[in-house]
């Protein structure tokens, strides 16, 4: 690869920048739509990938009363974020005694009788009981919904019933778990970009990454960017993903590596070491959206967000700041 004098400012190798702005708008959408249902909000996996170090606060300023998790790990790592805001984990081992749930402050979501005298047990002073709904998911029936409300009430524990306590999830950030792409009401909060760490200008016949997979098919400039599949981008990307550089969008070019990608630029002058591609963006911007590398991936979006590993930093951004809560 060629060595050239950087002209664009210094910048991390990877990095997430996550649109507070964008987060406000939905949250004010999502109680447009819901009358003013509260704000309960599912911040599973990361925050779907988004780092809960920055996601979390900004949601308890925006007035989320509620956090659904999935494990006591995930509750530890929540709780010094915010410290008053009730928190419900939703899977527990079976042989959890949820004293560490108490110690937390955390609210069980109990699916059995047993479950729930393990909690009681464990000294948790609320829980939430799950309500067997049909839908394929464990829950108590109605007789068991009964007695052990009754049984919460009379021992002065908080009780909730999970029907009663809808969350919402990937859409508040802009994703989705189906196929289909999210609804215009949500935007998307998360960009996952990379700076060009160095170029190389090359002939027709080339072979590109490990393996050839990609050939060049004219003399063109080739760019490598610092970001890879230890990072979370999935290595099928490659010769599929679609990135966008200086107001122009190209494929990934040949394998994803470990730590990096490149791209074919074509017969054009190579752009300055650090500038930014941007991997999963925004189309208000005309960049790639997690949507269309799912779809190219044959996937949801909520996957490629929630594949995203801790390497990539973290930082939150909005109107009139350099960024707030980098992680």
């Amino acid at each position: 690869m060629t060595a050239e004098s950087a002209s664009v400012p210094a910048a991390p190798f990877r990095e997430i920048e996550l649109d507070l702005d964008a987060l406000a708008a939905n949250v004010a959408r999502f109680r447009e739509l819901t009358d003013g249902a509260p704000l309960f909000v599912d911040l599973g996996a990361d925050a779907w990938g988004h780092g809960l170090a920055v996601i979390a606060p900004a949601l308890v300023s925006l007035g989320a009363e509620a956090f659904f998790v999935s494990r006591l790990d995930e509750a530890e790592r929540l709780r010094p974020l915010t410290p008053r805001t009730l928190i419900v984990t939703t899977q527990h081992s079976i042989d959890e005694d949820f004293r560490r749930a108490a110690a937390l402050r955390v609210a069980p979501l109990v699916r059995s009788p047993a479950e729930y005298l393990r909690a009681v047990a464990g000294g948790v002073d609320g829980l939430v009981l799950a309500e067997d709904t049909g839908s394929g998911l464990p829950g108590l029936g109605a007789t068991d919904l009964a007695t052990l409300g009754e049984d919460a009430r009379r021992r002065g524990l908080a009780v909730l019933l999970d029907t009663e306590f809808p969350a919402i999830g990937a859409e508040l950030l802009g994703l989705s778990e189906r196929e289909l792409d999210v609804s215009e009401d949500f935007r998307p909060v998360l960009r996952l970009w990379a700076p060009v760490a160095a170029t190389k200008r090359v002939h027709a016949g080339a072979g590109v990454s490990y393996g050839y997979t990609y050939t060049t098919t004219t003399e063109t400039t080739l760019a490598l960017v610092t970001l890879g599949y230890a990072d979370g981008l999935d290595r099928a990307a490659g010769n599929r993903g679609r990135i966008a550089i200086a107001d122009r969008t190209v494929t990934i070019a040949g394998r994803v590596a470990m730590d990096a990608f490149m791209v074919d630029l074509g017969d054009v002058t190579a752009p300055p070491l650090g500038t930014p591609v941007t991997v999963i963006g925004d189309r208000e911007h005309d960049e790639p959206t997690a949507f269309d590398l799912a779809g190219s991936l044959g996937t949801v979006s909520a996957e490629i967000t929630t594949r995203l590993s801790a390497r990539p930093r973290r930082r939150g951004r909005s109107a009139g700041t350099d960024g707030t809560g980098a992680a």
